[in-house]
């Protein structure tokens, strides 16, 4: 049922008459067994990364983002085998790009410690689970929604506007926003007595969230900022997310008192 869920999702998604077509075999049981299930499933995913890929160049992002679909893929059962976390692990090690990743630096922790003896037991399965959980979501045995679509979660955004400090404070700015054009954003900032910056450091208070951020794992992608941010938060920095909603309300605070 699970994987019945998530290919009915993948057409839904992306329009894929493939993918069509599979999830009709799944439901007529039209396979021999598992592996000739999985082959298929495969068949579609590399086809439709292919024209993905050939669509525009492949970042590292891409590759980043990549890997949160194939978390979630595994995920949707709600169960964690050796092979999985195998494979998961096999792909940290073949990728620098995963392996500096700040995103995903628990998870591979806990593969490298669920794996150092060759055996995964039930307990290190369920920590695995819940490290990529953290990142996905819970799986389709969990909630009964697939995970294609998903994001992974970072640390909720700020949205009392009472809470964001305009003066002498650093913001960054992720994605496009309702507010305006980017360069309004930044005098109205200004003008509150704040600073913008480009890029997050440790000079950052503020990561702004669009509020059209898509939903869509694969194409908003997580975004260096949100990394950066992320792993700034990690080593203990005072650094909030703040939604686009919360920072206009907050400038508009500003201008009543």
């Amino acid at each position: 049922m699970a994987i019945l869920a998530e290919a009915d999702k993948f057409v839904e998604f992306f329009e894929d008459p493939d993918a069509s077509d599979l999830a009709q075999d799944i439901r007529a049981r039209c396979f021999s067994g598992q592996n000739d299930l999985m082959r298929a499933l495969q068949d579609v995913v590399a086809e439709k990364r292919d024209e993905l890929v050939r669509a525009a160049p492949y970042s590292e992002l891409d590759e980043v983002n990549e890997f949160l679909g194939f978390c979630a893929g595994i995920i949707c059962d709600g169960l964690i085998l050796k092979a999985e976390a195998e494979a998961m692990l096999a792909r940290f090690h073949a990728s620098m790009v995963l392996s500096r990743s700040v995103v995903y630096r628990d998870l591979w922790r806990a593969l490298e410690a669920a794996l150092a003896d060759k055996i995964l037991t039930e307990i290190e399965s369920e920590e695995i689970r819940e490290w990529i959980a953290l990142l996905v979501g819970d799986g389709f045995a969990d909630t009964g929604l697939p995970n294609i679509g998903n994001v992974a979660q970072f640390d909720t955004p700020i949205i009392d506007p009472a809470e964001v400090d305009l003066a002498g404070s650093c913001f960054v700015l992720t994605g496009p926003m309702q507010m305006g054009a980017r360069s309004f954003i930044i005098s109205e900032i200004e003008r509150c007595g704040g600073t913008v910056a480009s890029s997050t450091s440790r000079k950052t208070r503020y990561v702004v969230i669009s509020q059209t951020a898509s939903k869509n794992w694969r194409t908003s992608h997580f975004g260096t900022k949100i990394e950066q941010a992320k792993g700034l938060i990690a080593e203990g920095y005072q650094l909030r997310f703040v939604s686009e909603t919360a920072l206009a309300k907050a400038i508009a605070r500003h201008e009543c008192l």
